[in-house]
């Protein structure tokens, strides 16, 4: 979700998003993959970097050994690295790239359009013999650079958690629209200048300006064109930087085999199908957890809320967790409300219903329906934290810090000074 500084960018990108130069990319890349993009929209085609990934292996073939068809993040993520590896070989600038979140996360789409154009024109130097249709002007970069080193900051949450790093460009930028000036200049002959090796385009970078770049005066015959503005997601959870790193951790862990178990054992003791739905979704607005838990024990649960309101979903997961605590699961088998409701780690959703089966089979001896696990039984002495826990890196010091000073009076505490 973008707020505050990162919406206001997000609303300026869209503003200046090039939809005539999405339908050309997108035309080349069908054309030349073989993909079609239908009624998806272009962040939805690309963002799992599968058709990215033919795209370069079409070009270049063998260029990516291993696609992968893994519905996981970081597999996707990491075809995206795959293909901005082969354009960077193929010797796109750097200045020209994108971030793996402008695409998997839809942070910047333009800048991913704008580099795939950049690629287009590169192809036709670096790969003369590719005999597919064309994109662009011909681009022939000898580029110094190199691929970034650190984390950078993508928006204003992360704060100075990474190094910020800027980046300006070392050669000349062309326009689309005055990128064939010099191309189509009477030479003294009066044919014009060739679009290929000559020495004035070795100083040629992308053919498009990245993104806050000045594209130079408009031409008054030709209007640029101003897409409206995109609208900004409501309720998606973008991890980076270090969330990132730990989701893809959590995912790699993640065992669907205890999954699996646990599912079977809520349907039995509730009624309640899970069917096609993704147990993040089954289980995101308490209800589900409710209804187990007043199966275990009957009214332990007075009131479970129906109400699609967010804070009443999660006032239905504290239910479910505080009837946890009463049947003796300890504190440190809970998990927290949006590890479940923001799907921040459904690992930890799992084990602590595996938990709470077990203690059931210990608190309860006379609840007859089917067990889940080994019996638990625990003396818990631990309570529920009380204030507010850090739950990811963004939270920042959004919460407050407490701090626990004594309360009676230290035998060292210096004595008041006579004057008398």
């Amino acid at each position: 979700m973008n707020y505050g500084l990162d919406a206001e960018l997000a609303r300026k990108q869209a503003a200046k998003y090039d939809v005539e130069l999405e339908k050309e990319v997108t035309d080349w890349i069908e054309a030349v993959s073989g993909e079609k993009k239908g009624d998806q929209e272009v962040e939805e085609w690309l963002r799992d970097g599968t058709v990215l990934c033919k795209l370069a292996n079409t070009i270049v073939p063998g260029t990516i050994k291993k696609v992968n068809t893994s519905k996981m993040p970081f597999k996707q993520m990491e075809n995206i690295t795959f293909f901005m590896n082969a354009a960077r070989a193929l010797g796109v600038s750097e200045i020209a790239m994108f971030g793996t979140p402008d695409l998997y996360e839809g942070k910047n789409l333009g800048s991913v359009i704008n580099c795939i154009y950049t690629y287009g024109g590169v192809v036709q130097v670096a790969v003369p013999d590719f005999k597919g249709p064309h994109l662009g002007v011909p681009v022939n970069v000898e580029s110094n650079d190199k691929k970034r080193d650190g984390a950078m900051t993508y928006d204003q949450s992360q704060g100075l958690s990474g190094k910020m790093q800027i980046e300006r460009p070392s050669d000349g930028v062309i326009v689309r629209g005055q990128a064939a000036d010099w191309q189509r200049s009477p030479s003294k002959d009066g044919a014009k200048t060739s679009t290929s090796t000559t020495p004035e385009a070795k100083t040629t970078t992308s053919p498009r300006p990245a993104a806050g770049y000045s594209s130079g005066t408009p031409s008054p015959d030709k209007a640029p064109v101003v897409s409206p503005p995109k609208p900004i997601p409501e309720g998606d959870d973008y991890n980076y930087g270090l969330d990132a790193d730990l989701k893809a951790k959590q995912d790699a862990k993640y065992d669907v085999g205890l999954e699996r178990e646990v599912v079977d054992w809520i349907e039995a003791i509730t009624g309640e199908k899970q069917g096609e739905e993704s147990l993040h979704d089954w289980l995101k607005d308490g209800r589900v957890l409710c209804e187990l838990a007043n199966k275990v024990k009957p009214g332990c649960v007075p009131k479970v809320n129906t109400s699609k309101l967010a804070f009443k979903q999660m006032e239905n997961i504290t239910f479910f967790m505080n009837a946890a605590r009463d049947m003796g699961v300890p504190e440190m088998a809970m998990f927290g409300t949006p590890d479940l409701y923001e799907d921040k780690n459904m690992g930890s959703v799992v084990s602590c219903i595996y938990t709470y089966g077990g203690a059931v089979q210990v608190a309860l001896p006379s609840f007859a329906g089917p067990k889940l696990g080994i019996p638990l039984n625990v003396d818990s002495k631990d309570k529920k934290r009380e204030g507010g826990a850090f739950v990811d890196q963004s939270a920042g010091y959004s919460t407050k810090m407490e701090v626990v000073r004594p309360t009676e009076r230290a035998d060292y505490c210096v004595k008041p000074i006579d004057r008398t």
